[in-house]
């Protein structure tokens, strides 16, 4: 009887049961002096555009992705342009604001994040405008709570009003959001791996992606040993009454 006590407390002990730690990928965290980046890097960046870091050298080339890793976590952006492939004809950049203040939302929140490049010629074309996608795809299952915008001016109350956006979780699908003017920040519940943003709705405008929180998500293992536990609790009373 002790010994199946025991069984059930390491059981329950050793699933962590506890909500997951939230993770904020701050992608408008970038800065550069000095021939030097800093901030919330990735970790295939190439340099490009006078500071920015891209997914390719963007004067041959519109392709690859950017990948960061956070918490434990990596999300890898591709860029689409025209419904094309992603990470073909289309490039992400992460667009760096020297201004750049460490606030997640409101009015003075300044910085920029992750855009698309689809033409060689034209790096003012760096933020998410007509005919471009952005797909942010996680290594694991993950919980969204909230994405971060930022207007063209890398601010939060640049757009126009009512200004809309669209986003999908299997690039088939699409819904019409809001951008948060004077917020910048957008609560999206969602639960898994693949994320998708575009240029769209009744009054689209362009825009940045500044962040995404998330969570990850538990394996299945820890649900099977917490349920393993609590049987094994149940049958030792049983067994004792």
């Amino acid at each position: 009887m002790r010994i199946l006590s025991a069984l059930a407390l390491l059981a329950l002990t050793s699933a962590p049961v506890a909500a997951m730690p939230t993770v904020v990928f701050d992608f408008a965290n970038l800065k550069y002096s000095g021939g030097v980046n800093t901030g919330f890097l990735p970790t295939d960046g190439i340099a490009c555009s006078g500071g920015d870091l891209c997914s390719s050298n963007i004067a041959s080339s519109l392709s690859g992705d950017l990948t960061f890793t956070n918490g434990g976590l990596t999300v890898h952006a591709q860029g689409s342009y025209d419904g094309g492939a992603f990470g073909s004809g289309a490039a992400v950049v992460q667009d760096h604001d020297n201004g750049y203040n460490g606030k997640l939302s409101g009015k003075d929140a300044i910085g920029a994040g992750l855009g698309v490049y689809h033409l060689k010629t034209d790096t003012s074309d760096d933020n998410i405008t007509s005919k471009e996608k952005i797909w942010l795809h996680f290594d694991q299952p993950v919980d969204l709570s909230s994405v971060g915008f930022r207007a063209e001016g890398h601010n939060t109350t640049g757009w126009i009003s009512n200004a809309t956006f669209q986003y999908s979780f299997d690039n088939s699908t699409w819904t019409t959001g809001l951008l948060p003017k004077d917020v910048g920040q957008f609560a999206l519940s969602h639960t898994g791996q693949d994320f998708y943003f575009k240029f769209g709705g009744g009054h689209a405008d362009q825009f940045y992606i500044s962040s995404l929180t998330v969570s990850a998500v538990p394996e299945p293992e820890t649900y099977a040993m917490l349920l393993a536990g609590l049987g094994l609790l149940g049958f030792s009373v049983r067994r004792r009454k």
